[in-house]
């Protein structure tokens, strides 16, 4: 499955279209914070393709979703959600600031 098609899936399912913020309504739904299996799924990709995508196997992408999010390094993080098809936007907010961008 290239990009696109899955560029296309998450348009059929209604992720494409959440506002500026790149699937922003998926990762904060009523408050709930969706954990990296749940945002697999809504991509429509099995633990076996994203592996595929990665260069890894799919134990590790199992490892990857099982483990503490906050132990798990940026590095990982990222070619987790390059492998969907995405780009990691990480952002340091400070009190009485805007978010500041930093990867």
């Amino acid at each position: 499955m290239t990009h696109a098609s899955r560029g296309t899936r998450a348009t059929k399912r209604g992720l494409a279209e959440r506002g500026p913020e790149p699937y922003g309504g998926l990762l904060r739904d009523h408050d709930r914070v969706y954990g990296l299996r749940d945002v697999r799924r809504a991509c429509d990709l099995t633990q076996q393709q994203l592996a595929g995508h990665m260069g890894v196997n799919q134990k590790r992408v199992c490892e990857i979703e099982l483990a503490d999010i906050d132990r798990t390094q940026v590095s990982t993080l990222k070619r987790y959600v390059e492998g969907l098809g995405g780009t990691l936007h990480v952002s340091i907010a400070l009190p009485g600031n805007e978010p500041i961008a930093i990867v």
